[in-house]
């Protein structure tokens, strides 16, 4: 305990004597109210008239002490010297009590003594709770008014009087020993506050770092889509077009492998575009009523070749269930799901059923005999770009999204996605959805007849020239007639004679122009509203949402030309 405290550092400082400003104006109302019960008794008891000025003089004080405390609690002083003067204001306020036991205590009154000896206890303790932030304070209030009570009663000359100055004073030490704990605790409660102010301060800063490296994270996924889409899309094209001519048995084999070899990876570029397109938020979950074993079917027939390529067996289990749930999202999570199984699994094979729960619940469950999943990996795994047992990082494993894209449909549709697993044994993922309660439904569509788009006009805005050549092979295959601009002012020269049936249009043009503004434009000088596809290889948010709003449909490329024809069937035919 320090005999004569100093004041606390500034930051400290400053939130003390806020803390005392909270409840000052209580203490000077308590200070008044002591200060005019005293007065009203003495006078009641004695009938004197002195009384009246000290009470005056109290006036004066807490008036001086109201204006003090209202011109300084919200100035910007500094803390130091706010201290000071609180401490300044409290002793004058000490010192003009103190006047009451030196001069108006009266040994042949005892109703006199017990009310000015209780008043004064009655301050010190409540100036212990309100002034022991700032111990100096709170110290040169309570060893004024103390102390010169306890002189009052020795002054008065009697014996008798002497224990009751000495219990004064053995109180004034208890009360500061209190107070001196009090101080103590405030102070560490402030440290404390300041420490979780610190820690708050750089969980925010981690927090911004996170989020800007995400967002640097994003950029860069979408940089690197769209420059590896621009070349790959013009590829498929010419492949397209390459192999719908006459080749002999040799030259249909390269193409073959070299068509292979763009669709794995369009693959992977396609599972960047779905992380993508969950990271901005523009997937949106349609329920409907569809037959599960409609789409298992599906699966199978397109993923099973992948099975026995490995050597695996791939089974389905039959089942009649009807579930109600989005079916593309589901289709695009067991998908996921079937082929992350085919790729950890080296024996055995691959089980997809669906079980029934009592609660209408549908479990819809993929099964594998690969590597397995020890218990601290499976917290981890529906993380972004994890990948077990692929340290090398084999490009053929993927990326390492497959499992977040199937969490974060999952969570789109509102429906839990979850593994259980034993290290090399194997694994199974369920998800769970609910059961559709009617009786006839709609299948999931299959495929169409090949369409056909005869003397069809097609207008192909593209600034990148192997892609617009690309392009008009293609379509020329197909019977269209093509027309080719490299710009939206280059497409207006060209509509002169006819209007084109079809606009085809590449979301980024040259000098910062978009798809969008080419196609408004252009319906704008026809005064048609025109039939469009834009096409992107941006897997950026902002643009996804940007494209989105738009009446033109979306195609990412590479453009597979199957889904290119479908898209066209539809707007055309």
């Amino acid at each position: 305990m320090r005999l004569f405290p100093r004041f606390h550092e500034e930051r400290i400082l400053r939130e003390e004597i806020a803390l005392i400003y909270q409840n000052y104006v209580g203490g000077l109302v308590g200070y008044f109210s002591s200060a005019l019960i005293a007065s009203g008794v003495i006078y009641n008891v004695s009938g004197s008239k002195e009384i009246f000025y000290w009470f005056s003089a109290i006036t004066v004080t807490v008036f001086f002490s109201l204006t003090h405390y209202w011109w300084i609690k919200d100035r910007d002083i500094e803390p130091k010297k706010k201290a000071i003067a609180l401490t300044l204001s409290v002793f004058m306020d000490a010192l003009v009590w103190a006047i009451l036991p030196l001069f108006f205590l009266d040994a042949d009154n005892a109703v006199v003594l017990v009310t000015i000896t209780i008043l004064a206890a009655g301050l010190c303790a409540g100036g212990m709770t309100m002034q022991s932030p700032c111990m100096p304070a709170f110290l040169v209030f309570s060893f004024t008014i103390l102390p010169a009570t306890a002189l009052g009663y020795l002054l008065l000359g009697e014996s008798a009087y002497v224990g009751a100055a000495i219990a004064l004073i053995l109180f004034l030490g208890t009360v500061t020993t209190f107070a001196f704990n009090l101080e103590k605790m405030f102070v560490q409660s402030i440290e404390l506050r300041f420490e979780n102010l610190e820690l708050i301060g750089q969980l925010q800063e981690a927090m911004t770092e996170t989020e800007e490296a995400n967002r640097a994270k994003s950029v860069f996924l979408a940089s690197a889509s769209h420059d590896l889409r621009q070349p790959l899309h013009a590829m498929g094209l010419f492949i397209e077009t390459l192999s719908s001519s006459k080749l002999n048995a040799s030259q249909q084999n390269i193409v073959e492998h070299i068509e292979s070899a763009s669709e794995a990876t369009r693959k992977m570029l396609n599972t960047l575009l779905d992380f993508s397109k969950l990271d901005a938020g523009v997937i949106t979950s349609r329920p409907q009523a569809f037959r599960l074993q409609t789409l298992l079917n599906k699966l199978e027939n397109e993923l099973g070749v992948s099975a026995d390529n490995k050597g695996l067996i791939y089974r389905t289990r039959e089942t009649a269930v009807v579930a109600y749930a989005d079916p593309s999202l589901v289709e695009l999570v067991l998908r996921n799901l079937i082929m992350n199984a085919i790729r950890y699994t080296d024996t055995g094979g691959i089980l997809v059923g669906c079980r029934v729960r009592n609660n209408q619940m549908l479990a819809l469950q993929v099964w594998d005999s690969g590597i397995g999943i020890s218990q601290q990996d499976q917290d981890i795994i529906f993380g972004e770009f994890q990948q077990l047992g692929n340290p090398e990082r084999d490009g053929q494993k993927g990326f390492g999204l497959g499992l977040a894209i199937a969490k974060g449909l999952a969570n789109t549709m509102q429906l839990e996605l979850t593994v259980n697993s034993k290290l090399g044994i194997g694994s199974m993922f369920q998800l769970c959805l609910p059961q559709a309660e009617v009786a006839v439904i709609k299948d999931i569509p299959t495929s169409v007849a090949a369409p056909r788009f005869d003397g069809k006009r097609i207008l192909v805005i593209d600034d990148n020239e192997s892609v617009r050549l690309a392009m008009r092979e293609l379509l020329l295959s197909w019977n269209c007639e093509c027309l080719l601009a490299e710009s939206a002012d280059e497409a207006l020269s060209l509509m002169t004679d006819k209007i084109p049936d079809l606009l085809i249009v590449d979301f980024r043009l040259r000098e910062e122009r978009t798809g969008q503004e080419a196609i408004m434009l252009l319906r704008e000088k026809c005064a048609v509203h025109l039939p469009a596809i834009i096409i992107t290889g941006d897997t950026a948010a902002n643009r996804l949402r940007d494209i989105q709003e738009s009446d033109a449909l979306l195609l990412h490329k590479p453009v597979a030309t199957t889904e290119l024809q479908r898209v066209m069937n539809s707007l055309l035919n």
